[in-house]
């Protein structure tokens, strides 16, 4: 689209819209102090006319008066159309509630003329008379509100003047609609034919406006369940939804003689009010999900649209009397027309940026503005015109159907573009899967080498003994869960006949756990000769760790324990690890505690050192927590139960270790195990 196109579709809408609003013809005379001569008016050259002017209006009387003196001497005038309670130009304002007559004569150029009237609605009952006779009823016009009841009843009503003076008298009373009483919209008087023609044409309007916009509601609503990830099509159809209910309760009320529903007043109202307050929340989600970017985050529009809400809820459950207050209407009215200004704003600069739609979006909004302030000048009465807002409802429609299918339209392209590329890979595909599995293949072998390789390194770190001669036997179990594991410990002999072991857990698996336990071997290293209790070379590794260490959070479990074979006492302290299993007894086993924090959790850590005395023939079990958090195919779990009963038994030691692993691998069954398991089993002789 050209830098010109959207300059140019603005001047010719504004255009439109004037000229409109433009009644072509000769002047059409008023009434005037209760009369209107149309003695020099044809109605089949010059058409209809509407009935607007100084109407004889009389509060709180039903006319015709017993008393003609009383009558003449208390005539007063109000125009029409205008609300009695809040009309434009209107010299004493009366209360909304109360009952009036309403009388105009109409001098016509010929009696025996068969002529029509046509009533929109009047609030909130009424009762017209020509010539006396009743005409027409909606509702019933009653003094007090117990004798009341509203109704709505448009249409166009037919009659024969049998003189050339034609009386015109309208009963009204309003105790419901607190939003204006009296005769608010024009009425036509003219030939049966050109009114029918003229209701006819009104009728097809609001009808093809209903009928665009509910197929549109569908057709966008339909595209929604089938692609769910754009919320736009959904708040479109949704909006389109609410304008056209909106419009068959308004306006021609076109399903007023369809379905006997329409005509109850309550009924009527509501629906009238409720899908006109239910625009304002519809256009921001709408416009929101278009541009999301713009406007998911806007404070304006998140603030009107809680606001609207509390509207939604006043016509949805508040009595009649109270959501059509003027407070409502008039909230109404300031918000949407203090959005669309805001929107306004906010589109042109967004067109200016080249926003995706801003353009689009940008002209409807102009072309709604105009329908939307003359509507709400024209409910109001400040202005003579015409109801506007289902022509710039279309022209909505038909702006924001281009601009969605604008977007479907790029969504689909993609897609065939895609489409057109995945057409390309698959005549290929076989020869790049030939390749990449080639690829792959060469990588696992180097990745397969690799482990090996670090598998044996890991191997040759871990410590071997030659006991011959000493009082103590040592048999280590190192199972890692993968090639290499994050499990690791060391055993050395301190000095004679005292041997030191350390235990340590990393947190995690496979590699990464694996290089955590290089580097936890490479601290204790730096310490492992120092003749001090077992707590507190402890101390020395947590500071050490904590201190190197502290951005890369290297966190571990350790046991650390001293067996002194010349006294025959063991000294052991725990940082996090599990308890472990001491037999003294012949007849079972007991576990071993010793608390203390986690490695690399806090820099000034401390750890408890606890002191058993040995005796020969008394079993230690050191191991990771591997060996009973292991989980069967059932997801139960092996537990410390199970790991002390068979610790407890009597066989051999390396006999009950083996039975340990076994039965633990029996346990997890085909799955294998899911944690890195160690066991170190020593005894005393």
């Amino acid at each position: 689209m050209s830098k010109n196109r959207i300059p140019q579709w603005l001047l010719g809408s504004t255009l439109f819209f004037f000229f409109l609003g433009c009644q072509p013809g000769k002047e059409s005379p008023k009434v005037i102090q209760g009369i209107l001569d149309l003695r020099q008016w044809n109605f089949q050259t010059d058409g209809n006319i509407s009935l607007e002017g100084e109407w004889e209006f009389y509060w709180n009387r039903l006319l015709p008066d017993t008393n003609p003196k009383e009558q003449s001497s208390s005539i007063s005038y109000t125009k029409v159309p205008a609300k009695w309670d809040k009309g434009r130009n209107v010299t004493h304002k009366y209360p909304s509630y109360g009952f009036a007559s309403y009388r105009a004569k109409v001098l016509l150029p010929e009696s025996n003329t068969q002529l029509s009237l046509k009533i929109s609605s009047i609030s909130s009952s009424y009762t017209l008379f020509i010539n006396g006779k009743e005409i027409s009823k909606g509702g019933n016009v009653g003094k007090e509100e117990s004798e009341y009841s509203p109704g709505y009843k448009p249409g166009v009503f037919s009659f024969i003047s049998d003189k050339p003076e034609l009386e015109i008298l309208i009963h009204v009373s309003n105790y419901k609609y607190s939003n204006g009483s009296g005769i608010w919209n024009p009425i036509q008087l003219g030939s049966t034919s050109d009114i029918q023609q003229l209701s006819l044409r009104a009728t097809m309007l609001d009808s093809i406006t209903f009928g665009t916009l509910f197929v549109m509601s569908l057709y966008h609503f339909t595209f929604y369940l089938m692609r769910r990830r754009d919320p736009s099509a959904l708040f479109f159809a949704v909006l389109c939804l609410c304008i056209a209910l909106r419009v068959s309760f308004y306006g021609e009320r076109i399903f007023y003689n369809v379905f006997p529903i329409f005509k109850n007043y309550e009924f009527s109202v509501r629906g009238e009010i409720l899908f006109l307050f239910l625009l304002l929340p519809g256009t921001i989600l709408y416009v929101q999900s278009i541009f999301k970017e713009q406007f998911r985050k806007d404070k304006v529009f998140n603030i009107i649209f809680y606001l609207s809400l509390l509207l939604v809820f006043s016509a949805a459950f508040f009595p009649t009397k109270l959501f059509t207050m003027s407070f409502f209407i008039n909230s109404l009215e300031t918000m949407m027309l203090g959005i669309l200004t805001y929107l306004f704003f906010r589109l042109a600069f967004m067109s200016f940026k080249k926003v995706e739609g801003a353009r689009i979006c940008f002209f409807s909004l102009v072309v709604n503005l105009i329908t939307v302030a003359n509507d709400v000048l024209y409910l109001n009465k400040f202005i003579d015109s015409f109801y506007m807002v289902p022509y710039g409802v279309l022209a909505l429609v038909l702006s924001q159907c281009v601009l969605l299918a604008s977007r479907f339209s790029k969504g689909f392209v993609l897609a065939e573009d895609l489409g057109e590329e995945l057409k390309k890979l698959n005549v290929n595909l076989e020869q790049i899967v030939i390749e990449r599995t080639e690829n792959l293949n060469e990588s696992l072998k180097l990745l397969k080498g690799d482990l090996s390789l670090a598998k044996k390194l890991q191997q040759k770190t871990l410590p071997t003994l030659n006991l011959n001669g000493k009082n103590v036997s040592i048999h280590p179990y190192y199972l890692p869960m993968s090639e290499i594991g994050g499990d690791y410990y060391d055993i050395f002999e301190l000095e004679p006949g005292y041997f030191r072991l350390f235990l340590v857990d990393a947190t995690g698996h496979g590699v990464q756990a694996a290089l955590l336990t290089m580097t936890i071997k490479a601290e204790f290293e730096s310490i492992k000769f120092i003749k001090d209790q077992p707590s507190r070379i402890l101390e020395l590794l947590n500071a050490a760790c904590c201190q190197k260490y502290k951005s890369i959070n290297i966190i571990f479990s350790a046991v650390l324990a001293d067996i002194d074979l010349n006294n025959n006492v063991l000294y052991y302290s725990s940082a996090g690890h599990p308890p472990q299993v001491l037999k003294q007894k012949q007849e079972g086993a007991d576990y071993l505690y010793s608390r203390g924090p986690i490695i690399g959790l806090k820099k000034e850590a401390t750890y408890k050192n606890v002191t058993v005395p040995l005796l020969p023939g008394n079993r230690i079990f050191f191991f990771s927590d591997g060996i009973f958090e292991e989980f069967d195919q059932e997801k139960k779990e092996f537990g410390e139960n199970r790991v002390l009963s068979i610790l407890s038994r009597n066989t051999g030691i390396q006999e009950v270790a083996e039975d340990l692993i076994s039965e633990l691998q029996i346990f997890v069954g085909p799955r294998g195990f899911q944690d890195d398991v160690t066991l170190l089993a020593v005894e005393v002789h």
